[in-house]
């Protein structure tokens, strides 16, 4: 009953609005000016020109800036220990899990090193000097939760450009948890500002949504809810809720549509060439590998791990060159 009072408030307050501020009113004087000059008024923050805030999106985590770190997210000391006691255990019995022998993380061998604006991988500024540069987006399989720097594919691909390139550069502009929403969005806003020489999107699973509380608040929503009280209001738990009974595969197709369509759009008006996979392509390649060799994990034992992540480098790296 809770939350079917919460719909019919919601929908009570969009009825208000549309009486007050738009049949009967006058709207307000900022969606005035954006409707008189869309192409040069900001109306939402999370649409302006340039790699946007990592941290104006809450995805569960808190990026540091220009600074290296030993865990991060869902890869922490309690999971990792969790982790080793999992794999000596199971020892590859199930066929999920790797041996001992084969899974080589340590408390010590993962580092993240953060840039200025606190994503993984090269200063964007850096793009000044490059010969070559790759604007490389998607969720945490880009990232890179529970691998070392070296070994995200991100930093495969840079290591495959230097074959080629003098001084490549790759802004990797992945976020943990992303959305399709995310990469759209955080692709088309980049290159107002920048002009990379290939953009690589890296697609999510369709689920994934941003969805904006009645307070202001971004989420990357998936499939699990938010515990209020952890970072999250009452009312964003309310409104949260209701956002995921709007899921279902029209609108996940829907929605991919629409935000390939986007980054098309603008790297054609950018005049940037567009490489395109997604994260599915990353688990044929493990269920491949598991065949000939293990079960490649991350750290955490739930993200890829490094031999996926350098076949995927080497499949994107040979459709740059199409």
């Amino acid at each position: 009953m809770h939350f079917l009072d919460n719909v019919k408030r919601s929908i009570s307050k969009i009825k208000f609005n549309l009486m007050h501020h738009y049949f009967n009113g006058v709207p307000s004087k900022q969606l005035m000016d954006w409707f008189d000059n869309p192409n040069d008024t900001v109306i939402s923050k999370w649409w302006t020109p340039g790699i946007p805030n990592i941290d104006d999106v809450l995805h569960g985590a808190t990026c540091p800036k220009n600074k290296t770190v030993k865990w991060f997210g869902m890869d922490s000391p309690d999971e990792y220990a969790r982790s080793k006691q999992t794999v000596i255990n199971k020892n590859g019995e199930d066929k999920v899990t790797p041996t001992i022998d084969q899974w080589l993380f340590t408390e010590d061998n993962v580092n993240y090193t953060f840039n200025s604006l606190g994503y993984r991988g090269d200063e964007p500024a850096m793009h000044i000097d490059a010969d070559f540069t790759a604007l490389v987006c998607s969720d945490s399989h880009g990232f890179g939760i529970g691998l070392d720097d070296a070994q995200v594919w991100p930093a495969v691909l840079k290591q495959q450009l230097t074959q080629q390139y003098k001084n490549p550069v790759v802004i990797n502009i992945s976020c943990p948890g992303a959305s399709n929403d995310w990469i759209a969005r955080a692709i088309t806003c980049t290159l107002e500002k920048i002009r990379p020489n290939v953009v690589v999107a890296v697609y999510s699973y369709p689920n994934r949504r941003e969805a904006i509380s009645s307070r202001g608040s971004l989420w990357e929503l998936g499939t699990s809810l938010p515990t209020p009280g952890f970072g999250i209001s009452p009312q964003d738990h309310a409104d949260i809720q209701m956002h995921f009974t709007t899921i279902n595969d029209y609108e996940d197709y829907y929605n991919m549509s629409k935000n390939h369509w986007m980054i098309k759009t603008a790297c054609e008006n950018k005049h940037v060439p567009l490489v395109t996979s997604h994260v599915q392509q990353m688990q044929v390649i493990q269920r491949e590998q598991t065949h000939h060799t293990f079960f490649d994990v991350a750290r955490d034992l739930k993200h890829f791990g490094p031999t996926v992540h350098k076949t995927f480098a080497q499949d994107i790296y040979a459709k740059i060159q199409q």
